[in-house]
């Protein structure tokens, strides 16, 4: 049986449009939790930059999304490869914003560090 969902509360119906040339940038360890993350990123989740550095990247996650996409989104990048897909995100106060997300492994040494995602409109 799959595991539940995480729950990051409730949601709203109002849309965060994302800057045209805005940026989002976060790097995680090999389990998901957040290590780096930009400005951009941090303004649009509504999260400080304390309260998201150490959190699981799926703080963010909306629950209207596919459990299936973030299945694909580990198998890509556990296997070394790059993941690109579109990605409904939750923001603190519920609200959402849509982005197209690219994550790559980060490797050094030739093991997997990490990973980068990239998001944009």
């Amino acid at each position: 049986k799959d595991p539940p969902m995480r729950d990051n509360g409730q949601i709203t119906d109002r849309e965060i449009v994302l800057d045209d040339h805005a940026l989002l940038v976060s790097r995680t360890d090999t389990a998901g939790r957040i290590t780096f993350v930009n400005d951009a990123f941090v303004r649009i989740s509504g999260f400080s930059e304390d309260e998201l550095l150490g959190a699981p990247h799926n703080l963010v996650r909306h629950p209207h999304m596919p459990k299936q996409a973030f299945a694909d989104l580990w198998a890509t990048v556990k296997d070394g490869r790059p993941w690109e897909g579109l990605v409904k995100n939750r923001t603190k106060t519920g609200d959402y914003y849509w982005v197209r997300a690219n994550v790559t492994p980060i490797t050094e040494g030739g093991a997997t560090t990490g990973f980068i995602s990239i998001r944009s409109k």
